[in-house]
C-alpha cells in the first residue's frame, strides 16, 4: 500500500516527506485492514480493497498537499516520457510474480489454482484491451509501454478479491478486459480532471492502475459473494 501511495507523489516528495508518508500510512492501513477483515468480515486475500484502493486514494490525498509540477514537467509526464525498457522489465516481473501472490494468499483450501489461473487470464485480457484502446487515444496510433504495464497491474488488481471465487474463465476475461480499459481512459480523461479541478497530480498513474481497478475488483467480489450459493461454493 505504501509503494502504491508513493507512486502518486514520486518525483515531488523529498526523502523526509516519503518517510513521513510511510510512517503515517502504516498505522492507518493496519487499522483499516483490521476493521475490514476482522470486524466486517471482508474477504480480500489479494488486496483489491485493502491494499490497492486504499493505497491509491491515500496517496492521491497526500499528493494534493505537495507542490505542483511546473508546466514543462507536467507536459513531459503527460507525453508518456518514461523508459520503455524499464517498463518492459516490470511487465515481465508482474507476469512472473503477481499470480503467485494472489494464489498464496487464498484462504480456502484447493482454490489456489483457480486464483492463479484467473489472475493470468485477467492480465492477458487487460493487456489486450490496452493494445486495442491506447492507439485510438494517441495521434501516432501506438500503445504506450507504460500503459501496457499499468494494464497488466489493473488486470491483476481486479482479481485480488474475486480471483478465488471465479470457477469459469469467462468472468476473469471480462473483468480483465474492463480493467485494461481503465489505464488509457484514465490517463486521457480522468487525469486532467484530477489535475485541473482538484489540484491532484498523479505522477505514476496509480488512479488508473490501482484505484479504479481496485474498486472494480471490490464490486466484482461483492457481487459474487451476494450471488454465491451452497451448491456452487459448498461451506466456503
Amino acid at each position: 500500500a505504501v509503494l502504491v501511495s508513493v507512486g502518486a507523489v514520486l518525483g515531488r516528495g523529498n526523502p523526509l516527506q516519503l518517510l513521513l508518508l510511510a510512517l503515517l500510512e502504516v498505522p492507518v492501513f493496519s487499522a483499516n485492514e483490521y476493521v475490514l477483515l476482522h470486524v466486517l468480515g471482508v474477504s480480500d486475500n489479494g488486496g483489491s480493497l485493502t491494499v490497492h484502493t486504499f493505497g491509491a486514494y491515500f496517496g492521491l490525498t497526500l499528493s494534493r498537499s505537495l507542490r505542483q509540477h511546473r508546466a514543462d514537467e507536467r507536459e513531459q509526464r503527460d507525453a508518456g516520457d518514461s523508459p520503455d525498457v524499464l517498463a518492459a522489465v516490470g511487465i515481465v516481473c508482474l507476469w512472473i510474480f503477481w499470480p503467485g501472490f494472489v494464489s498464496t494468499a487464498a484462504v480456502p483450501a484447493g482454490v489456489e489454482p483457480w486464483a492463479e489461473l484467473n489472475t493470468y487470464l485477467a492480465m492477458a485480457a487487460s493487456t489486450l484491451a490496452t493494445f486495442v484502446v491506447s492507439p485510438l487515444l494517441r495521434r501516432d496510433g501506438t500503445a504506450w509501454m507504460s500503459q501496457v504495464q499499468d494494464a497488466t497491474v489493473a488486470g491483476a488488481v481486479a482479481m485480488g478479491m474475486a480471483g478465488e471465487m471465479l470457477f469459469a474463465p469467462f468472468g476473469a476475461l471480462v473483468a480483465g478486459f474492463l480493467a485494461g480499459l481503465i489505464p488509457p481512459l484514465s490517463s486521457r480523461f480522468l487525469a486532467p480532471i484530477l489535475c485541473q479541478k482538484l489540484s491532484i497530480q498523479d505522477a505514476r498513474s496509480i488512479h488508473g492502475a490501482h484505484g479504479v481497478p481496485g474498486i472494480l475488483g471490490t464490486l466484482l467480489g461483492t457481487l459474487l459473494t451476494a450471488l454465491a450459493t451452497a451448491d456452487a461454493y459448498g461451506d466456503r
